[in-house]
C-alpha cells in the first residue's frame, strides 16, 4: 500500500514541487526559518495572547484582500499583507513587535492565505485536487511569500532603531 502511495503521480507531482529551486527558495526556507523562529518565541513564552489574537484577525483581512489576475499567460494571486501594517501600526503607537517575530507571523499568514485560495481557485475551476499547491511561491525571489516578510522586518528594525535613537521606550505587547 505504502509502495503504491509512493508511485503515485500525486506523490511524483508533490515532490518535483519541492525539488523546484523556485519553491526552495520562496516556500521551504522560509518556511522552516519561520517555524523555527515561531517555536524559539513560543517557548520563551514571548508570543502574547494579544499578538496571536492580532495574528488571528489580519488573517481574514488579507485573505479578503486578496484577488486573482487572469492574463493569457497564466493566473497570479496578489496578496495584501495586513499583518505587516498591524506590525507598523503596533510600532507607530510605540509597542514593539519583534522583527524576527513580524518576519516569521506575516510569512505564516501570507503562506495560508496564498495556498487557502489556490485550493479555493481549484474547486472554483474544477482543477485536479491533487496539485492545487503547484503555484504557491512560484515567482521564486519576485514572490510575495519571499519578498514582503523580509520588507516587514525591516521596516520595523528600521522603526525601532529610529524610536530608539530618539530616547523613547517601547512597550511590549
Amino acid at each position: 500500500m505504502l509502495e503504491e502511495l509512493l508511485v503515485s503521480p500525486s506523490v511524483r507531482t508533490f515532490v518535483n514541487y519541492l525539488l523546484r529551486p523556485e519553491i526552495g527558495l520562496a516556500v521551504l526556507l522560509p518556511g522552516l526559518i519561520s517555524l523555527g523562529i515561531l517555536g524559539f518565541y513560543a517557548r520563551n513564552g514571548k508570543v502574547s495572547s494579544r499578538l496571536q489574537l492580532l495574528w488571528v484577525l489580519a488573517l481574514p483581512v488579507c485573505y479578503y484582500c486578496a484577488r486573482w489576475e487572469l492574463t493569457a499567460e497564466g493566473s497570479q494571486l496578489y496578496l495584501y499583507s495586513a499583518f505587516s501594517v498591524a506590525c507598523l501600526l503596533l510600532l507607530f503607537n510605540r509597542i514593539s513587535v519583534p522583527p524576527a517575530l513580524a518576519y516569521s507571523l506575516t510569512f505564516l499568514s501570507l503562506w495560508w492565505v496564498d495556498v487557502t485560495h489556490a485550493l479555493c481557485r481549484a474547486l472554483e475551476c474544477d482543477a485536479p485536487l491533487a496539485q492545487f499547491y503547484v503555484g504557491v511561491g512560484g515567482a521564486g525571489f519576485r514572490d510575495a511569500l519571499f519578498l514582503l516578510p523580509l520588507l516587514t522586518a525591516a521596516a520595523v528594525t528600521y522603526g525601532t532603531m529610529r524610536i530608539g535613537a530618539r530616547g523613547e521606550r517601547l512597550a511590549e505587547l
